[in-house]
């Protein structure tokens, strides 16, 4: 009997520290660095979880009164480059150089949503993560019509469904769920009591970010690190065929916008909007290679369709900045993308954006 004390007595302290100590065994920048990890998120959304928690670690840790997030999809996030040529990694650089003691979190991903976008927003509030200084990236596909996809929430629809169950709603029928927020059976409550797992205990909070880590010494051990290069979009000849097929040109279709709340994207830019009002954000929408797609972004009505955009904004008052035409089109790496140089122009001018914003 005591023996059987002893070993739960034994399994309890163990319980407890991997509980509250396995993040501390991880390394910071296998879990986040300059941007999340897009591989391990997608494979598993709630491994946002570490991520955000490990943000709010470094903050408290380094005693950060001031930081900028920056959320938006595959642009934000700087792709197809490293992550140490993304633009958290040239907002913290210059943020060194001009000795301003704060950091930048970039928590885009490729394909998000503006609908993810909300609901990283609030799962922000969740982890008491401050949203006072916010940068989000858009793109002119995102206002184009959905037939149902893609869905206006793309990663995150099941935070959402546990955060905003109205919202949740409006965003259902762009996407395939199976079942209403209300519906109770075995197999959804086993599908939740697996995800709260994901979200809550650290031995599967954790698991995947403790697998790559593993992984990342036996690689170091068997071969030296893999250098990232990035071609122009001069160098694909490939792309001028490429993005003429229909998936492609219904991304810049030039039928006009509708700028209502009937729109999802409007919904959920409204809601933004509104959360953030009263606090620094600029939103910005990623620029279009003109030379590549030049007779889509010429036709008279894609140019249309980017006033509509202009005069929302100019509506609701927000720090906006379009820059289709701003961009040299040797920056580019494809049709939207950037080259690491580029990315490096598009933090230099977001920081000029952004220099009035009070981050000493």
């Amino acid at each position: 009997m005591k023996s059987t004390k002893k070993v739960l007595i034994y399994f309890f302290i163990y319980a407890v520290l991997l509980q509250f100590g396995l993040k501390y065994l991880i390394p910071g920048d296998i879990i986040y660095s300059y941007r999340l990890k897009y591989d391990l998120v997608k494979d598993r959304p709630t491994n946002i979880e570490a991520v955000l928690e490990n943000i709010k670690d470094t903050i408290k840790r380094e005693k950060l009164d001031n930081y900028v997030i920056i959320l938006g999809d595959s642009v934000g996030y700087s792709n197809p480059g490293p992550s140490d040529a993304s633009l958290a990694y040239y907002f913290d650089k210059r943020a060194v150089e001009e000795d301003k003691k704060f950091r930048t979190f970039n928590l885009s991903m490729p394909a998000m949503q503006t609908g993810d976008i909300y609901t990283v927003l609030l799962k922000l509030k969740e982890y008491e993560i401050s949203t006072d200084h916010v940068i989000i990236n858009l793109i002119y596909s995102g206002f184009v019509e959905r037939d149902p996809t893609p869905p206006i929430v793309y990663w995150l629809q099941d935070q959402l469904k546990e955060l905003d169950k109205e919202a949740f709603m409006v965003a259902r029928p762009y996407y395939n769920y199976d079942k209403k927020w209300y519906d109770i059976d075995f197999k959804n409550l086993k599908n939740e009591v697996v995800e709260f797992g994901y979200e809550n205990i650290s031995i599967f909070k954790y698991k995947d970010y403790v697998q790559l880590y593993l992984k990342n010494i036996y690689a170091k051990l068997r071969s030296k690190d893999v250098v990232t290069t990035v071609q122009p979009w001069t160098e694909k000849s490939f792309l001028v065929d490429l993005l003429q097929e229909p998936m492609y040109q219904k991304q810049f279709s030039d039928k006009p916008f509708v700028m209502d709340d009937s729109n999802p994207n409007i919904y959920f830019l409204d809601k933004i909007i509104e959360k953030q009002k009263g606090k620094d954000t600029l939103i910005f929408m990623a620029g279009i290679n003109e030379e590549l797609l030049k007779n889509n972004v010429e036709s008279q009505d894609f140019q249309e369709n980017l006033k509509r955009v202009n005069r929302y904004f100019e509506k609701k008052e927000v720090n906006y900045i379009d820059y289709n035409g701003k961009i040299d089109t040797t920056w580019f790496s494809d049709h939207v993308h950037l080259t690491p140089n580029g990315y490096k122009h598009l933090a230099d001018s977001l920081w000029k954006r952004i220099s009035n914003w009070n981050l000493d």
